[in-house]
């Protein structure tokens, strides 16, 4: 039989160990001289031991004190280091490089009484007034001109100089590497100094052109001048490319709204063939970024129709407050393009939403009396018979379309640009002057301050979906529609939250929706007869967005 005893201090006893132990006799020895053997050794052990002197004890914990710390110091060092190889943002991984070269020294300058210089085998660091940081390139951190990067990143500077922004115990010409992004600069003083310069940083701040000292940096090999306000004018394509910066390898020209189109960036590519250029083309658009050319192209049905009229940046919004993405960092690698945030929003509205349309819910407008209404449609038949064809907005899917201006708006025009257009517009009003009376009537039969302050009135014939933004309107828009298209049908969708979607009834009613919202006209049948009027507003004060519809809404 096979018998497993604990013993004491948790030694193990089995038969299998003893084949002899056949009696219970022999069991109880074999037992005991397994209990005893341990101590008896143990005993023997501490006899034979050596006391240790109060020297040896402290020398013993001493060196357990430092093999200690010498650990820790190795994980915290790894730490560093890790954190300075995988961080994507400065700031962190100059407050680890910071950390990690802990010994110091004091140094006296004119500019920074307080300052330090901190040393280590490869780096040294200057901590000017606490704002800038300068660190040495060689292991000299005492020469003046050892090569230095200064940073000045993110410290709301609106001017630069180099007398009051670098300290002067560092030479202009020992700075090779200067970043001053994350500020408010538009121009940056004495920048032809820095005869060294190998890499300069101004992402994130005012420029609206690049310094023409540039041409005075022989060694620039890499200038970020990401997400400022630059324009392809001939200035600046003179700077770059006659003749190119000698030893520039990287331009990084990202996120500037006015430099987009792929025809630029090829043009650079051209004349630059070995820099590294870096442009967002957003015209034409890359692959994937939008479905359909314009409003008038997208299935109104579909809910990426729906959100195309939002610029990618109120996508990513979306993808943060409404489906608890994290947010972009300004300090980390550039955000996803549109395409891809479009199929991230996608898929998270896949999730969430049953079956493939959001919530819909309704909104009654107010009604138009009916005499009221009978002259308006009188009025919009003569129109439709005055013009065969008249579209002035091939954007939107509609037979007729023609914008009205009220002649307060048009004079205004007119005399502040003096343009053919402010012309057109008043020739156009006074052709259509009935038709503007017969809607301006109809309007003051529900709001008649609206009536007498609205700037623009677009008439319309056949108005089919084509989801948009109104970019140009101050304020909240009414609309009314007339024909003879089914009840129920053919109102004015918008988006009334992320998840809901409401339409507006306009059929014989004027209804109020903020068009600066994304909205398009509901389906109806497009065999049947509809006309729109649309009151809007694009001069006076700004109205703030509060709500997309002005009226009870109904859940149903």
């Amino acid at each position: 039989i096979n018998m497993t005893m604990k013993g004491v201090n948790g030694h193990l006893v089995d038969d299998n160990i003893h084949p002899n132990a056949h009696s219970s006799t022999s069991r109880a020895r074999a037992t005991q001289e397994i209990m005893e053997g341990p101590h008896h050794h143990h005993h023997e052990h501490q006899h034979q031991r050596t006391p240790l002197t109060p020297s040896e004890r402290e020398s013993r914990k001493r060196m357990k004190r430092e093999a200690k710390a010498l650990k820790k110091a190795e994980r915290e060092r790894q730490k560093l280091e890790h954190t300075m190889r995988l961080d994507k943002r400065p700031e962190v991984r100059m407050a680890a490089k910071i950390s990690r070269n802990s010994d110091t020294l004091s140094l006296n300058s004119s500019d920074a009484p307080s300052a330090s210089v901190t040393s280590s085998n490869d780096a040294g660091l200057e901590c000017v007034n606490q704002n800038m940081i300068v660190t040495n390139k060689q292991t000299s951190e005492k020469d003046p001109r050892a090569n230095r990067v200064v940073s000045l990143m993110d410290m709301s500077l609106e001017e630069f100089s180099l007398s009051s922004s670098i300290s002067s115990s560092v030479l202009p010409s020992s700075i090779v590497e200067l970043d001053l992004s994350h500020n408010s600069l538009s121009e940056i003083p004495g920048l032809s100094q820095l005869k060294n310069l190998v890499s300069l940083d101004i992402r994130r701040n005012e420029f609206r052109s690049l310094p023409q000292s540039l041409t005075q940096l022989p060694f620039l090999t890499n200038l970020n001048a990401s997400r400022n306000h630059l324009r392809p004018s001939a200035e600046f394509m003179v700077l770059l490319t006659k003749p190119p910066l000698p030893s520039l390898q990287t331009l990084d020209l990202t996120f500037n709204k006015k430099i987009f189109t792929k025809s630029l960036s090829d043009l650079l590519t051209c004349s630059l063939p070995t820099v590294a250029i870096y442009i967002t083309v957003t015209s034409p658009p890359p692959p994937g970024a939008y479905v359909g050319d314009s409003p008038g192209e997208r299935d109104p049905t579909l809910l990426r129709s729906q959100l195309e009229p939002f610029t990618t940046l109120q996508l990513r919004n979306r993808l943060v407050e409404t489906f608890g993405h994290e947010p972009y960092s300004n300090y980390g690698a550039p955000p996803a393009g549109r395409a891809e945030v479009m199929a991230l929003l996608l898929k998270e509205y896949e999730k969430q939403i049953i079956g493939p349309e959001r919530k819909l819910v309704r909104s009654l407008g107010t009604p138009v009396p009916p005499p009221v209404l009978e002259s308006v449609r009188n009025e919009l038949e003569a129109w439709s018979d005055r013009y065969d064809k008249f579209q002035e907005r091939p954007m939107i899917k509609a037979s007729k379309y023609m914008v009205l201006r009220s002649p307060t708006e048009a004079e205004e025009k007119m005399i502040k640009l003096g343009s053919r257009r402010a012309h057109s517009a008043i020739r156009k009003y006074q052709q259509n002057l009935s038709l503007w009376a017969a809607a301006k009537a109809a309007m003051a039969t529900v709001d008649n301050d609206f009536a007498n302050a609205f700037t623009g009135l677009a008439v319309t014939k056949g108005f089919v979906g084509s989801p948009h933004i109104d970019t140009t309107n101050i304020g909240p828009f009414w609309g009314l529609s007339i024909g003879d298209f089914a009840d129920g049908t053919g109102g004015v969708r918008v988006e009334l939250d992320p998840q809901t979607v409401c339409e507006v009834n306009t059929k014989n009613r004027l209804g109020k929706i903020d068009g600066r919202f994304p909205h398009f006209v509901a389906p109806y049948d497009e065999g049947k007869t509809r006309y729109s009027l649309i009151f809007y507003l694009t001069e006076g004060e700004i109205q703030s967005k509060t709500t997309a519809v002005f009226g009870d809404v109904i859940d149903y």
